[in-house]
């Protein structure tokens, strides 16, 4: 279990009492190609044996939605069978890419956002929870020069400025960086390095405490001026061997389990043994792209 202490006040007993948030990340589930349900299946029913406060999604709720919006529409249908209050914010897989960051071909655009929201409501959103605020931002509009790329910035400004004190939990699809926050390379990892320098300067300047990720199918855990990172990992699919090349641990599907006590934070990695891993290594390497797997329906009943 990991913990950050951020300084209180003097706390009552009921502000000590724990709150837990659990993070799931790139469940990528669709109608069509069904490969990765079972999954989430298994992932419904430890919510239902042991409900969190919150149930907070980190993106790539679909396999497919910034082409299909069928997709998204099985994947919001399928968070109705969640036992919890549920928020999420768009992955890439769901409302495209930032121009700066792309690889499926798939730009974030207006017609994308609508979907998005025809079926989730806004792609941001803040909360407050005990004594923390929570805030959900797209970073598929980061660098994407959209008029709405500027609002979420001062959505986001706003939502720090008057928290009164509280400590704050940033949730985003894509990490901020992936070794090296000085790294100007081309990525489609983590946030392209210019709105990824402005992202990180306002979270150092306002104290954030931890920003939690997903993307890109593996946990990890960093601290970065003060910050927490923490990446979900999925509960779909996975690449074994680039993740091994890259000298991360052997991914495995599950999701991250937060307790808020007070002030405090701390987590835990829940790899449930029911959750299958599939590495689909082979056929990216064969086809370029998990979005070309051919379709594989639910079965009927």
């Amino acid at each position: 279990m990991t913990t950050v202490a951020v300084a209180s006040p003097m706390q009552t007993g009921a502000d000590r009492d724990a709150i837990r948030v659990v993070q799931v990340s790139d469940t990528h589930v669709s109608r069509k190609r069904a490969y990765f349900v079972d999954n989430w299946n298994v992932f419904v029913e430890e919510m239902r044996k042991h409900p969190p406060h919150l149930i907070v999604h980190s993106g790539d709720v679909s396999f497919d939605g910034a082409e299909d919006e069928d997709d998204l529409a099985f994947a919001r249908s399928e968070k109705d069978r969640l036992p919890a209050a549920w928020i999420a914010i768009p992955g890439n897989h769901d409302i495209g890419e930032s121009p700066l960051a792309i690889r499926l071909q798939q730009p974030i655009n207006s017609e994308r956002m609508d979907r998005w929201q025809r079926h989730y409501g806004p792609s941001r959103w803040c909360r407050d929870l005990g004594e923390w605020r929570l805030i959900g931002i797209d970073t598929a509009l980061l660098g994407s020069g959209h008029v709405e790329e500027q609002a979420q910035d001062e959505f986001l400004q706003k939502s720090l400025h008057d928290r009164n004190g509280r400590p704050v939990m940033l949730f985003q699809h894509l990490p901020p960086f992936e070794e090296d926050p000085e790294d100007s390379r081309f990525t489609a990892a983590a946030i392209p390095h210019v709105p990824r320098q402005h992202l990180l300067e306002t979270c150092i300047r306002n104290k954030v405490a931890v920003i939690a990720c997903g993307h890109l199918h593996v946990y990890r855990r960093m601290d970065y001026q003060g910050i927490q990172i923490v990446w979900a990992p999925a509960t779909s699919f996975f690449n074994i061997v680039e993740k091994q090349q890259k000298g991360l641990r052997v991914p495995r599907a599950g999701y991250v389990e937060w307790v808020l006590e007070g002030r405090s934070v701390s987590h835990r990695l829940v790899e449930p043994p029911l959750m299958i891993t599939h590495d689909i290594g082979a056929w990216n390497a064969a086809n370029g792209s998990t979005t070309k797997l051919p379709p594989r329906p639910l079965p009927e009943g």
